[in-house]
């Protein structure tokens, strides 16, 4: 999928593209490098596992639901790491995610995604609360 990031926003995708996630989770674990952070969806066959995360342990345990990753048209949410690429985005009642591991696309200058889905906005939320739960306990 082409997904470009221009001035005036995200173009070059239909969100009927997107298979809808009705069953995400999301999921902390720690490791010797602190923190690892993974969206699943079962039902999509999707485990994705996010690269290093910038935000120390302590930042995140002291995240709400205003920090978890999600953008917007205009400005969506966007991480990378070797090779690895996300970009989030709320747009209607729906959060849309974007992974990638492929390389840079240099006639584009842009990212290459890989796997995409969408998650009900409330789903989300209700998932990274959660996880914002089990993170304050391990």
């Amino acid at each position: 999928m082409n997904i470009d990031y221009l001035t005036t926003g995200l173009v070059g995708f239909s969100e009927d593209e997107f298979p809808e996630a009705r069953d995400l989770t999301v999921e902390f674990s720690t490791w010797a490098y602190g923190l690892n952070l993974t969206y699943t969806v079962p039902s999509l066959g999707i485990v994705m596992p996010w690269g290093w995360l910038k935000e120390t342990e302590a930042e995140m345990r002291a995240w709400t639901l205003a920090d978890v990753p999600c953008g917007t048209l205009t400005e969506p949410y966007h991480d990378s790491d070797q090779g690895w690429n996300v970009m989030l985005w709320q747009h209607g009642d729906h959060v849309f995610v974007a992974e990638g591991d492929g390389d840079w696309d240099e006639v584009r200058e842009s990212n290459t995604y890989t796997r995409w889905f969408k998650v009900p906005r409330e789903l989300y939320f209700e998932a990274w609360a959660a996880a914002l739960d089990q993170l304050r306990t391990l």
